[in-house]
């Protein structure tokens, strides 16, 4: 059995878009602190990363159960930013690297969203035609 605690993790680095929405079509850098950029040696030989990041300015109301298309669903079927944990995930595309910056499309993360972790995105992560509830992304 765990224990319930908090933990603290470490930022690697933040988020910035010039265009301040929340476009996946939009360039975007993650520019990554100096101390950790040499742990991005290697990095542009992948086409795409998976980005995790703190959603810092998510607030978590208590409620578990959310209404989508009608349907009552958990917080965990959904994509909802205001969850127990605000940890955000994208899986982006790398454009390439200039140093400690990637130039990356495909974030879904605000300017000055702080990064936790990178990682490589591989045949491991691959699911080739998930399944997907018709009341995902308002039904479409």
């Amino acid at each position: 059995m765990y224990e319930n605690v908090d933990c603290c993790f470490k930022y690697i680095g933040y988020v910035r878009r010039e265009d301040n929405s929340a476009s996946r079509d939009n360039l975007v850098k993650v520019i990554i602190n100096e101390e950790f950029e040499d742990g991005l040696i290697g990095i542009e030989e992948f086409s795409h990363l998976i980005i995790i990041y703190h959603l810092h300015q998510a607030t978590f109301d208590g409620r578990v159960k959310r209404v989508r298309d009608g349907k009552e669903i958990g917080v965990f079927a959904t994509r909802s930013q205001f969850r127990p944990n605000p940890i955000g995930i994208s899986v982006v595309s790398l454009i390439r690297r200039e140093g400690n910056v990637l130039i990356v499309k495909g974030i879904n993360a605000i300017d000055g969203t702080p990064v936790l972790d990178i990682k490589p995105y591989d045949t491991w992560d691959r699911v080739d035609s998930p399944k997907v509830p018709h009341w995902h992304n308002g039904g479409k």
